[in-house]
């Protein structure tokens, strides 16, 4: 097993000196998707990507986990968009095998999982033990619905994925200083790349994008036109961005560097283009929690940062047809009772709610979703508008409870307190609860943004446990170990 001793005060340093091979192997997997799209061999990418992704992981997880982390969420950043290009040379395929990759690599930490499974029995650990319960308990039930195993296992990933993530950060706490230098830094850097790639699709809009527009079974996205798409960049749909872009514009107001005044005006441009309005919300209240939670000097240095972001973003936010969608789009938060997608979406619950949550058994993994499309191409996904009615639907009561309690223990374990007030740890729990609000508009516990909201929960215990361990005064530890 690869170990190495490393001082968290430079973790910069650290992956300069002993990542080499690891960037050498992320490099040449880039330069081989790049290569094979720019040969017009997409077709073969829909199982080369998934796999040679795989495998880097494997690499990077045994032997680089400092870059496992940040090449596993770039997977998640990126792979909608690799499929948008497969898609385009080869034809439209609705169960694509390239959107893979991103779970298979997470799915490595199952490793992780086994090597510290007796520590499911301690304080620290307990609430991953429910949340593992629950998801295995709707696996079981899934197994004898109508999608049976296949559909049922497809799901687990699904779900699974994102609590994987968790566990894997808050195993290992140790590493807590540069787990979170990776994740700030990959997050800034994607608000820039991700940014950018927004602005090209909002005033040219790509032809693999709007392919991707014209055949995907998506409502709400706008129309496949310059001007008129509601910007979803590299991801696969507005509301997923705009949660990226969430937790990488609140990871902006901490850290140093001109990095992230580049990454400021393109982030908040095309984050207000997506035009999701509960994304918004959700920004707000985690701003509102930085405020709330940072005390004296900082909480000024705060507030000016959010003003030079303002700055930097006037100059692109006030362009003509930018400026009319997003202030037409603030407006309806005054008139809610006429707005259609909020009329729609109230009725949903009104419809949806009361019946999940009395089903007892629940419907089991596999019956919504994309994997209830393994069943039947014409399968209901029931509750996929909303985190809270998928859970109940998909895990019923009993497994909800194991879920929720579990996920709840985490947030009582993770909240910061005046006697750690470090500034990681305050953004990363602000971060978790950003993204727990969409759960009432989204299914926000599985997919990227699932990565985010458990992957910050867990960085936040993470935190939490290295500040009790090693208080300023008595310095720092940062072991890195595989797997």
């Amino acid at each position: 097993m690869f170990k190495l001793k490393t001082s968290a005060a430079n973790p910069r340093l650290n992956l300069r000196l002993s990542a080499l091979m690891g960037w050498a192997t992320i490099l040449g997997f880039v330069a081989l998707v790049t290569l094979a799209l720019l040969a017009h061999a997409g077709g073969a990418l829909n199982y080369l990507y998934p796999v040679a992704a795989f495998a880097v992981g494997g690499f990077l997880y045994w032997c680089y986990p400092g870059l496992y982390l940040g090449f596993t969420f770039w997977l998640w950043f990126l792979t909608p968009e690799v499929r948008r290009l497969v898609d385009y040379q080869q034809g439209w395929n609705p169960e694509s095998p390239v959107m893979l990759a991103p779970y298979l690599v997470t799915a490595l930490i199952f490793f992780t999982v086994l090597r510290h499974l007796p520590k499911l029995q301690l304080r620290l650990f307990f609430p991953f033990g429910l949340v593992f319960s629950s998801l295995f308990y709707g696996y079981s039930v899934g197994v004898f619905r109508e999608g049976g195993p296949l559909a049922a296992t497809l799901d687990l990933l699904i779900w699974l994925a994102p609590v994987l993530i968790s566990f894997h950060l808050l195993v290992h706490w140790r590493s807590y200083p540069r787990n979170y230098w990776i994740i700030q830094r990959t997050f800034v850097w994607g608000v820039l790349v991700l940014g950018l790639y927004g602005l090209l699709q909002f005033f040219y809009l790509p032809a693999w994008d709007r392919n991707w527009m014209l055949n995907a079974p998506i409502d709400a996205i706008g129309l496949p036109e310059p001007l008129e798409v509601k910007v979803f960049s590299t991801l696969n749909a507005p509301g997923p961005f705009a949660v990226v872009m969430m937790a990488g514009l609140l990871l902006l107001f901490t850290g140093r560097g001109a990095l992230r005044w580049l990454a400021a005006g393109p982030g908040y441009a095309t984050f207000l283009l997506s035009l999701v309005r509960s994304a918004w919300v959700g920004w707000v209240v985690g701003v509102f929690l930085l405020l709330v939670q940072i005390r004296g000097l900082r909480r000024l240095r705060l507030l000016g940062v959010g003003l030079l972001f303002l700055g930097v973003l006037l100059p692109i936010i006030t362009l003509e047809p930018a400026t009319n969608l997003v202030s037409e789009r603030l407006q309806t938060f005054t008139s809610l009772e006429q707005d259609a997608s909020y009329r729609a979406r109230v009725d949903i619950y009104a419809q949806q709610l009361p019946s999940s949550v009395l089903t007892l058994v629940g419907e089991g993994l596999g019956s919504t979703g994309v994997a209830s499309g393994l069943a039947s191409p014409d399968a209901e996904q029931g509750g996929y508008d909303s985190g809270i009615t998928n859970t109940f639907i998909t895990l019923g009561f009993i497994g909800t409870a194991f879920y929720a309690v579990g996920m709840a223990m985490l947030f009582v374990q993770g909240l910061p307190s005046r006697a750690y007030p470090k500034e990681s740890l305050l953004v990363a729990y602000s971060v978790a609860i950003s993204v727990l609000t969409q759960l009432v508009f989204t299914s926000a516990q599985i997919g990227v943004m699932g990565m985010i909201l458990w992957g910050f929960l867990g960085l936040a215990v993470a935190g939490k446990a290295h500040a009790e361990h090693y208080p300023p005064w008595k310095g720092n530890s940062d072991e890195t170990t595989g797997g």
